[in-house]
């Protein structure tokens, strides 16, 4: 309860700008210290309220005109010009305060009307244009970056979505290539081949829309991948994976390793003619770190790579989005040798 009022108080003195008023208070009772008189606090307060009002007057006009028509376009020389100017007219009126309400011992209305007098109340308005001017532009500074972060966040957001959305169809086109491949051969392993399909595309559908998922159902819908591949190739290629160290607890972004295993398989053990292998392994032994590696046999010409494919996702799209998701935070390395091709990604987890 208490938190809700709190909160909607909150609001309100942003909506109606009540901070404005409660920092004006606060300042006036600062200089109501400095020209104090003797008298009452109330009597002090009073006058200082007199002479603070014609600092407000130059704060709002500056922060509100001034700033905004030449400071923000770089138009320094009429700011300052302006604003001096501001100072100047002000004190007009603030010597007539000073005369009429503050009892400073002025014998007349001239005794008041002297250079010291004008440059002392015009330093102090300046200072006081200082203050206000400071917080307006930090504010600006502020609201600016958040901005940009905004946008920046968006933008990023917008492009792992645009990353995900070539992803999921990929899976799709492999396996259904694969299904095809098997019921043309009749095969009684066209049912398991489904099944596997029909976890990938949940996976697909569902999990890989998410910011992160369990690594455990990241691993699983690997060991589908792998099992769908495998089934396809048959016994000519081996396929080993193997995950050490304990996978739960931990979040992984979807689809994390998904291109370089195609890869492995498109153009590399899936393209050769004779017996291929394909290892790969997961590590989370050690604390906050994840290392992941696979290495395939490749045909001895290949002059094409997944990421030459034209329309192909490949290596530069993992290479991307390893940018966006770990900046600073993973390395990754690609051995590519006359007769293996290897890939080693270490990524440091949150």
């Amino acid at each position: 309860m208490a938190a809700s009022f709190i909160s909607s108080f909150i609001k309100t003195v942003v909506k109606f700008k009540l901070y404005h008023i409660l920092f004006w208070i606060i300042y006036i009772f600062s200089w109501s210290l400095i020209l104090s008189s003797g008298g009452t606090v109330f009597r002090d307060f009073e006058n200082s309220a007199y002479v603070i009002s014609f600092h407000i007057a130059v704060c709002y006009f500056n922060n509100y005109f001034l700033i905004s028509w030449f400071l923000l376009k770089r138009k320094y020389g009429p700011y300052i010009l302006s604003l001096l100017l501001s100072i100047t007219l002000v004190c007009f009126p603030l010597a007539i305060v000073y005369y009429s309400f503050i009892p400073l011992g002025f014998d007349s209305i001239n005794s008041i009307w002297t250079a010291s007098f004008f440059l002392i109340n015009a330093l102090y308005i300046l200072f006081t244009v200082s203050i206000t001017a400071s917080i307006k532009l930090f504010r600006n500074y502020y609201v600016k970056e958040q901005a940009n972060l905004n946008l920046e966040k968006l933008n990023i957001q917008s492009e792992l979505n645009f990353l995900k959305s070539q992803i999921n169809p990929h899976f799709l086109f492999n396996s259904l290539n694969n299904l095809y491949a098997l019921t043309l051969k009749k095969s009684e392993l066209a049912p398991e081949v489904v099944l596997k399909l029909s976890n990938i595309l949940r996976f697909g559908l569902y999990d890989s829309s998410l910011p992160q998922v369990p690594l455990e159902t990241d691993i699983r819908n690997i060991r589908d991948y792998l099992e769908l591949e495998s089934l396809r190739l048959g016994k000519r290629t081996e396929i080993l994976f193997d995950v050490i160290g304990n996978t739960s607890g931990k979040q992984i972004e979807p689809l994390l390793f998904i291109n370089f295993i195609e890869n492995a398989f498109k153009h590399g053990a899936g393209a050769c003619i004779g017996e291929s292998f394909i290892r790969l392994i997961l590590n989370v032994e050690t604390p906050g770190e994840l290392y992941f590696s696979i290495i395939n046999s490749k045909p001895q010409r290949q002059e094409k790579r997944i990421d030459d494919r034209p329309g192909g996702i490949g290596l530069k799209n993992s290479e991307k989005r390893l940018n966006i998701l770990y900046p600073g935070k993973h390395n990754l390395n690609i051995a590519d040798e006359l007769n293996t091709y290897t890939v080693t990604l270490t990524i440091k987890l949150s």
